[in-house]
């Protein structure tokens, strides 16, 4: 099964929430365990940079909160 994205936008859920979604196989057939995280306003950078090229984008002042799903595993993707 390939990897598949959902978004959802404020005008086709239930209560005006924009959702994103995403799911990740592995080609390798084994489980690789997930973590959930809950980033808050105070912990993000002003600033992102990407990993591979490096560019640096100026974020907004006043940041969300965010969940995010990144892999257990410190050294797994990228």
């Amino acid at each position: 099964m390939p990897c598949t994205t959902l978004l959802v936008g404020k005008n086709a859920s239930y209560d005006g929430s924009t959702l994103i979604a995403r799911n990740d196989d592995s080609q390798s057939t084994r489980f690789t365990p997930k973590k959930l995280a809950v980033i808050h306003p105070e912990q993000q950078n002003r600033v992102y940079e990407t990993v591979l090229s490096h560019l640096k984008i100026q974020l907004p002042d006043n940041p969300m909160r965010y969940t995010a799903m990144p892999n257990a595993l410190k050294g797994e993707g990228i």
